[in-house]
């Protein structure tokens, strides 16, 4: 299996299907004995929209700072140029965490976990008979469910990043779809 392979819209494979009502964030693939399952946090901005709105930020602030600075108005410009130093890091930050994603990967002997977010990899191995996808509840108003690979004391937090609907149709997936055993408990 080719665990760096993409999803994507230009691009359609066969091999993955998409889950529930998650179409874009949740996708199965599988092969003989065992399959790969992508997670993809909500992200309505692609990478030229995102240099875009960059661009169209700049291209409104740098003006304005030239034309508070050209009529004398030299207050202003710290505060404008903290603006486009706030702009440039937050699109930068985008930029940065464009291509996070959650990978499960099962086969017969294991299942691990890669979690990329931002420069940071995670990654969890468990062994395939023993793990166990644990449903902790909301409580509805502050907390939405959450979902947890655990094996042997250790644990991992499937979908951190995604809504509830994506981790509703991952853990429908994990346990329809590949058989990991399902139980619903409290706080890890």
């Amino acid at each position: 299996m080719e665990p760096e392979h993409e999803m994507s819209a230009a691009n359609p494979d066969p091999a993955w299907q998409p889950v529930g009502d998650a179409v874009a964030r949740v996708a199965v693939r599988h092969d003989g004995k065992g399959g790969m399952i992508l997670v993809r946090p909500n992200r309505s901005l692609t990478r030229t929209g995102l240099l875009v709105a960059t661009g169209a930020c700049l291209s409104a602030l740098l003006p304005a700072t030239l034309l508070c600075a050209l009529l004398g108005a030299w207050p202003v410009l710290p505060f404008l140029g903290l603006e486009i130093v706030a702009a440039v890091s937050a699109f930068a930050w985008l930029a940065r965490h464009h291509d996070d994603h959650e990978r499960v990967v099962l086969d017969a002997e294991q299942v691990r976990h890669l979690r990329i977010d931002g420069r940071r990899r995670e990654l969890h191995n468990f062994p395939r008979y023993w793990v166990r996808l644990v449903v902790e509840p909301g409580d509805g108003e502050r907390r939405t469910t959450r979902l947890w690979l655990r094996s042997h004391g250790h644990s991992s937090e499937l979908g951190r990043d995604s809504s509830a609907p994506t981790r509703t149709a991952l853990a429908r997936s994990l346990e329809r779809d590949f058989g990991i055993a399902t139980s619903h408990a409290g706080a890890p």
